[in-house]
């Protein structure tokens, strides 16, 4: 993932209003990473279905939040776990 798509992701990420949270999932020279906003911590995974998985898991348990799987052509899922409408 390049640098500029990270800062982008980090704007956004702010953008975000109080008490939503987002988890991003991308894919970067090292295999398919899960991110929750705010921490440093990577999850790490071989394919996609694994990422994914546990990104959904990880916005279930951060309700309000929103799911971002982004591909490497460009491409970019948005899924909301919790009540209402997302952000």
């Amino acid at each position: 993932m390049s640098l500029a798509i990270r800062k982008e992701s980090e704007q956004r990420e702010v953008a975000a209003a109080p008490g939503q949270r987002w988890v991003i999932v991308a894919v970067d020279g090292r295999g398919w990473y899960v991110r929750l906003e705010g921490s440093r911590h990577l999850d790490r995974y071989p394919n996609v279905t694994q990422a994914i998985h546990r990104g959904r898991k990880l916005a279930h348990q951060h309700k309000p939040a929103g799911l971002v799987v982004r591909y490497l052509d460009g491409v970019e899922e948005e899924s909301w776990f919790g009540d209402g409408e997302g952000p």
